[in-house]
């Protein structure tokens, strides 16, 4: 996929935050990484700017970068918190969480390593399906890096994730030379800090491969290196919180889901239909799906969701007829931000004219208060006799 299209896609550090050099490559078969739940949730911890419980890791949590990191990081999530987390999480229980649907299995592509926003909109899932370009990346043993290892490690984590403070959204940045030393890679480490910090013990993490046959295969992060272009890399996550009766599960894939990386792989999509997801999420997707290019995934999510809740960067408002969909329309469109001009919808100003709810903070690409959008489509239950097929067409009745 060309450059430009990546920065569109809310690519975060991941790319940037490469180790000091690559893993040798490995047989994808090669045994995977066990460590106990203890030490994967007092990792998260350490990452979120968190004590660890278990004390697993306690030498770790000692050293004076990570009580620096704990100390900075918890001025900063506060603010975030205050300003966009708490806002969401309030709009998904009143207008979201009232939806059966709700309950998922959530499908959020495009989404790169935004966990926090998946979890934020929808709380009640047991199981979440993320997408993205950025690479799956791996979490080091933090028992063993030094201090001076851990403090340019984590001042990245931190300086990753200003944009997404500031703007709801992860922004690409060139910093394949500023960090060389930085120990962590990929989505792994943001995954992790985003659970950590909704309240979550992070029990298990997994590389895990998609086949051709869309079947999971257990690897490492060394088997994840160097795959052909019809095996799609991945990572596991369980988590649990107090008084869950099962563990959840998070899914992400390194996966182009144009509709050339979906010829080249399309177990992407026959994975993802195979867990039946009942919700989808889009948010700041670049406009991708208002293309020709993407219209598979597009008509995927069409026929497979029965929720979908985005902003005008995902699907266009005119594939959801009022006769099949239940439509609300949240903030304000005036069509969107210079770089995607070419995206305006007409009809969706209008219905946005004819009906909206208040939304009292931003998210998104126009990410100022009161001048973001959400909408929410409610597919309709259908009479016996009112056949369609799941993209909302309808069909002769037999």
């Amino acid at each position: 996929m060309k450059t430009s299209i990546i920065c569109a896609l809310c690519t975060i550090l991941v790319t940037g935050l490469a180790a000091a050099g690559p893993l040798p490559a490995q047989k994808a078969q090669s045994a995977p990484i066990v460590r106990s739940a203890v030490w994967w949730s007092d990792a998260a911890r350490i990452l979120a700017g968190e004590a660890p419980k278990a004390g697993v890791l306690g030498k770790a949590a000692e050293l004076p970068s990570v009580q620096r990191h704990r100390a900075a990081f918890e001025r900063s999530w506060s603010q975030f918190e205050q300003s966009r987390l708490k806002p969401t999480m309030k709009f998904a229980q009143e207008e979201i969480a009232t939806q059966r649907q709700a309950e998922g299995p959530v499908f959020y592509p495009f989404s790169g390593p935004d966990a926090m926003y998946a979890l934020s909109m929808f709380p009640g899932a047991r199981s979440y399906v993320l997408a993205g370009l950025e690479p799956v990346g791996e979490l080091p043993d933090l028992g063993v890096l030094s201090d001076a290892d851990f403090e340019a490690s984590l001042a990245e984590v931190r300086r990753s994730l200003r944009s997404l403070r500031a703007f709801s959204f992860f922004r690409t940045k060139d910093m394949s030379a500023e960090f060389s030393k930085n120990q962590f890679s990929g989505v792994t480490p943001i995954l992790l800090l985003f659970i950590a910090r909704q309240g979550f013990a992070v029990q298990n993490v997994e590389q895990i491969i998609l086949e051709p046959d869309a079947r999971l295969s257990l690897t490492n992060p060394a088997g994840l290196l160097n795959l052909t272009p019809d095996r799609i890399p991945g990572l596991r996550i369980s988590f649990v919180k107090a008084g869950d009766a099962q563990a959840r599960t998070l899914y992400y894939f390194t996966a182009d889901l144009s509709n050339e990386g979906v010829a080249r792989a399309p177990q992407m999509l026959k994975w993802a239909a195979n867990l039946a997801p009942k919700a989808t999420y889009l948010k700041s997707a670049s406009y991708l799906m208002h293309a020709a290019h993407f219209s598979q995934v597009r008509n995927f999510i069409l026929a497979r969701s029965e929720l979908i809740v985005q902003d005008d960067s995902g699907i266009p408002v005119r594939f959801f007829s009022s006769n099949h969909w239940e439509r609300t329309f949240y903030g304000a469109y005036e069509g969107p931000i210079r770089l995607f001009a070419n995206r305006y919808q007409g009809d969706l100003r209008e219905a946005y004219a004819a009906s909206a709810k208040p939304l009292e903070f931003g998210i998104g690409y126009d990410h100022k208060a009161r001048a973001s959008n959400i909408q929410r489509f409610v597919r309709k239950r259908l009479a016996l006799d009112d056949r369609m097929d799941r993209r909302g067409i309808q069909v002769a009745t037999p």
